[in-house]
């Protein structure tokens, strides 16, 4: 059974990007929207660790410090994701108890890695590594398990988006991914993405790689999508 991290957010879509990275890695995500959803999912299943997401317009020091009083989750580990305008309550985070916090944008490596080592789990056993640990193609190198992406040698962050996109067309070099695949394989399957979405990300995902000396491989096919070229192109 994967271990089950209850996410505790007001925002939708943060929830389905990250209960999607963590089901990739090993894990299953829970929504919950206030201390008490927590407590009642905590009363009913084991809960592994819980990931606050912290905003400006949230208390979730007083929702840690809940959690922290309460019999069912008093050793529960939590993490708070703090946004970048709401560093302020990190000093409220501390006092109520919070296990660890990460400012907002991180690689998602660093969430998950935390969580496999406070955990004691076993990265190898989710089903994300049924296929090859490592991708590349000329000098972009992509190491699956721990979402490590270096281009000419040098480290790259990639969000998890880019990160997804960029693994497909690793996986499909010199194919004519249309936008559909795409959505297909970078967001959650019931999160609407239109075509304009696609190009704006793979216009991140150009400008992360451009350290690279063959940094125009991703081509664009017009009324087709988008294609990895082969370096020496």
């Amino acid at each position: 059974m994967k271990p089950l991290i209850v996410i505790c957010s007001e925002d939708a879509e943060f929830y389905l990007i990250l209960s999607h990275i963590l089901n990739a890695d090993g894990f299953t995500g829970a929504l919950a929207s206030d201390a008490d959803e927590v407590l009642d999912l905590a009363a009913d299943m084991p809960v592994a660790a819980s990931v606050l997401d912290c905003r400006p317009d949230n208390r979730m020091a007083a929702i840690c410090s809940r959690l922290r009083q309460d019999a069912r989750t008093t050793a529960l580990p939590l993490i708070a994701l703090i946004a970048p305008d709401a560093k302020a309550q990190h000093i409220a985070l501390l006092k109520a108890g919070i296990d660890e916090v990460f400012v907002r944008p991180l690689a998602p490596a660093k969430l998950l890695d935390h969580l496999h080592s406070r955990l004691g789990s076993d990265r190898h056993s989710g089903s994300r590594l049924e296929g090859a640990l490592s991708l590349s193609h000329g000098d972009i190198n992509m190491r699956i398990d721990s979402h490590d992406v270096r281009c000419n040698g040098r480290q790259i962050q990639l969000g998890p988006i880019e990160f997804n996109m960029l693994r497909h067309m690793l996986e499909n070099p010199g194919k004519v991914l249309s936008r559909e695949e795409l959505i297909g394989a970078a967001w959650p399957s019931n999160v609407y993405v239109g075509p304009r979405t696609v190009d704006v990300h793979i216009s991140r995902l150009r400008r992360s790689i451009k350290q690279s000396p063959h940094h125009d491989v991703i081509r664009t096919v017009r009324l087709g999508g988008y294609a990895l070229e082969a370096p020496e192109t």
